[in-house]
C-alpha cells in the first residue's frame, strides 16, 4: 500500500530580476527581454517516510513563469535528471517513473513530478539520510531555460522508525498563558491536526505547531514508562526553542511554569488500545517574561 506525502500548497516562482543601469534605461526595461524559466517550487525538500517496507509516492512541483508566460499556448516537455553527487541508490532508496514532465496550458503550466521512496529492506536509523539530486535540462520550448534558483532540488530522504504514537492529534485541552495572564488560548484555538513523527529511539518530532502557534517544529523524547521529556538540543544539536525563543520546561524553570500543571500526571503519554493520550506543560522564555502552554492531545484514529 502507498502512502502518499503531498506538498499541499503548489506556489508560484517568484522572479526579481536586475540588472546594472546603464544611462537612463529603467530597473525594469529588461525584464520583458529575458527568457520564460521553468523550476521546482522550492530547491530543498523532506522525504520523511516511515521504514515499514511499503513505498511513498513524493510529488514534486514544477512551474513555469517568465516575461510571456501570461501570453503562452503551447506545451512543451522537460527532462530531469539525477544529478551524479547524489547519495541515494536507485532502486534501494528511490525509482523514478518518469524522466520527463510536460507542462501545458490547460494545467496553467504547473505539474508535478512523482518519485517514490522505498523502505524495503532499510533499518533506520541510518548514519546519514541519502540525498536525490534532481536537475531539470533539456527543454523542448527554445524560449523556455531552466530556472537558475530553482532548476535543482535536493531530496533529503529521512527514514523513521515505525511507532504507535506516530500519527496526527486532536486538542482535548489547551491553555496559554502569556507573563502570567490567560488563558489566551483553548483547545478551540489549537489546530485540528498536529503532526508527531517518530525519529526512532525515544525522539518525536512535532511538525508546524507549538501549542497554537504555528511555524514551530520541535521534539520532545518519550520514555518506555510514558514520560514526556524536552531535550534541551534538537537532534542537530541546535539549542531547542519556540517561537524563536528558549525553551522552558517544568524541570529546568519552575518558578516560570506556575499556571500550568506540573506535577505528577503532567508530561505522561498513555496509550488504551489504538487511542493514544498526551498531556503536556511545556513553555518558552521571551525577554518580556515566560509563556506557558498546556494540552491533552488524543491521536486521532482512523
Amino acid at each position: 500500500m502507498k502512502n502518499y506525502i503531498k506538498y499541499l500548497s503548489i506556489l508560484f516562482v517568484s522572479l526579481q530580476l536586475t540588472s546594472c543601469l546603464v544611462d537612463d534605461t529603467s530597473p525594469t526595461a529588461d525584464f520583458d527581454k529575458g527568457p520564460n524559466l521553468v523550476g521546482f517550487t522550492n530547491a530543498k525538500v523532506n522525504a520523511s517516510v516511515v521504514s515499514d517496507g511499503s513505498s511513498s509516492e513524493v510529488l514534486l512541483p514544477i512551474t513555469f513563469a517568465g516575461p510571456s508566460a501570461a501570453s503562452f499556448t503551447e506545451d512543451f516537455t522537460a527532462n530531469i535528471e539525477v544529478d551524479p553527487s547524489s547519495t541515494a541508490i536507485e532502486g534501494v532508496h528511490y525509482t523514478l517513473s518518469s524522466s520527463t514532465v510536460t507542462l501545458s496550458s490547460t494545467s496553467n503550466y504547473i505539474t508535478t513530478l512523482p518519485v517514490t521512496i522505498l523502505t524495503e529492506g532499510i533499518e533506520p536509523p541510518l548514519a546519514e539520510a541519502p540525498i536525490l539530486i534532481l536537475n531539470i535540462v533539456d527543454i523542448s520550448n527554445a524560449s523556455v531555460v531552466p530556472n537558475g534558483r530553482t532548476a535543482s532540488i535536493e531530496i533529503k530522504v529521512e527514514y523513521l522508525c515505525f511507532s504507535i504514537i506516530t500519527g496526527k492529534y486532536r486538542a482535548l485541552f489547551g491553555e496559554y498563558y502569556r507573563i502570567g495572564v490567560g488563558p489566551n488560548c483553548t483547545a478551540a484555538d489549537w489546530p485540528d491536526e498536529t503532526e508527531i513523527i517518530f525519529l526512532c529511539g525515544t525522539t518525536y518530532r512535532i511538525v508546524e505547531w507549538w501549542g497554537c502557534f504555528d511555524g514551530n517544529e520541535w521534539y520532545i523524547d518519550i520514555d518506555e514508562d510514558g514520560s514526556i521529556t524536552y531535550p534541551a538540543l534538537t537532534p542537530d544539536g541546535d539549542p531547542q526553542n519556540g517561537n524563536g525563543q528558549p525553551l522552558i520546561t517544568c524541570q529546568s524553570n519552575p518558578l516560570d511554569m506556575t499556571n500550568v500543571p506540573c506535577g505528577e500526571g503532567s508530561n505522561t503519554m498513555t496509550i488504551d488500545g489504538d487511542v493514544v493520550t498526551l498531556n503536556m506543560s511545556y513553555g518558552y522564555l521571551a525577554s518580556s517574561g515566560s509563556r506557558e502552554f498546556t494540552h491533552i492531545l488524543e491521536k486521532i484514529v482512523n
